[in-house]
């Protein structure tokens, strides 16, 4: 004879690991574009977000919303090489290949950012939206790495309450 665990419903388990998998998944959303605002907080310019992201193909769009005039430049190669952007002026560059575009004011030098050019249909986490540059700041990877381990785990618990017990 076979003894089976006394736990919840199966259909309870499976629910929570769906659930816990889902939120880990997070929603999914293409981005044609995005939006960089140049900025001055404390006597100190910035871009915001500090890191923003894109599907292959979309297009970012830089603001200049303070009052001295910056640039876009990369930090290796030459993706990004904008000329002087004045106050209240835009630069905008399309993407056409993957990778992460790490680039800075040549003006500014502690004005620091990133793109990040995700592949057609790959959704992006959620965009910081810190206006302030301040180390560890940029801390969406972990987020959603603690995100999927709470879907995993979720799915672990599950699958073993199905476990026979002999």
């Amino acid at each position: 004879m076979v003894n089976v665990a006394r736990h919840p419903s199966p259909r309870i388990a499976v629910a929570a690991a769906l659930i816990g998998l889902l939120l880990a998944a997070g929603p999914v959303a293409a981005i044609a574009s995005a939006s960089v605002s140049i900025g001055e907080t404390n006597n100190r310019y910035h871009f915001s977000p500090l890191t923003a992201y894109v599907n292959v193909g979309g297009s970012v769009t830089w603001t200049n919303g303070s009052d001295a005039a910056h640039t876009v430049t990369s930090d290796a190669g030459s993706e990004l090489a904008s000329s002087t952007i004045g106050a209240g002026q835009t630069f905008s560059h399309t993407f056409a290949s993957t990778g992460t575009f790490s680039y800075h004011c040549t003006i500014h030098t502690y004005m620091i950012g990133k793109i990040i050019v995700l592949s057609a249909g790959v959704s992006p986490p959620p965009t910081d939206t810190l206006s302030a540059q301040t180390p560890g700041s940029d801390d969406t990877g972990v987020r959603v790495a603690l995100l999927t381990l709470v879907g995993l785990l979720g799915a672990v618990v599950a699958f073993r309450r199905f476990r026979r017990v002999g």
